[in-house]
């Protein structure tokens, strides 16, 4: 409202509002948490794979990378994040944020979520960039694809709606109610329909 933005800031892993005249308020800072290390060391081939990656203690901490923010017809924002580096699997959250801070709304059971959008439905669509972690596309050039989830923010239950979608980035909705895509995001993006149940 008023002309104003949110941003997320993926580097300072925050939530800012910033005003028309380029005044910049910190609405969040997200914590780093421990992560479990299994799937960058699976990833790379571990205990066979670089010293550097095989010779990580089983958890470490991990930087929350914030990637996307909407807004719900409840008032709230909703933050998702990347999860950094070691790219764990099912680790990434879902924040709902108000002017006085953020608390977790999905507590994990995502991986490296890239966007969110809520649809005509009042769901929350949650973008996953690659089911085995942006580091199994970036860091190995390999990967199984997205996954697009639809949620629930009273209920917290989610359902998949698409998956299998290579270097997923992006996810919006027309105003007919069709979900958009963007896939191939890192070498010849394009922008695809998704089907929804």
């Amino acid at each position: 409202g008023g002309g104003a933005a949110l941003v997320v800031d993926a580097g300072g892993n925050d939530l800012l509002h910033v005003d028309r005249q380029g005044n910049v308020d910190v609405i969040s800072v997200f914590p780093d948490e421990v992560v479990s290390t299994a799937n960058i060391k699976n990833l790379a081939g571990c205990p066979f794979g670089p010293p550097f990656v095989c010779d990580l203690p089983a958890m470490m901490p991990a930087q929350a990378v914030p990637t996307s923010v909407t807004v719900g017809s409840d008032g709230y924002s909703y933050v998702g994040e990347l999860t950094g580096f070691p790219a764990p699997i099912n680790e990434s959250s879902v924040w709902r944020c108000d002017d006085g801070g953020c608390l977790k709304a999905f507590d994990g059971g995502f991986t490296s979520i890239i966007d969110l959008a809520f649809g005509p439905d009042g769901l929350l669509y949650v973008a996953e960039f690659d089911e085995q972690s942006w580091a199994a596309v970036e860091i190995f050039g390999g990967g199984v694809g997205g996954t697009i989830n639809a949620c629930d923010v009273n209920t917290l239950a989610c359902d998949e709606v698409a998956t299998g979608i290579y270097q997923l980035t992006g996810i919006t909705f027309g105003t007919d109610g069709t979900l958009y895509a963007i896939q191939n995001a890192l070498f010849a993006p394009e922008l695809i329909t998704v089907p929804l149940p």
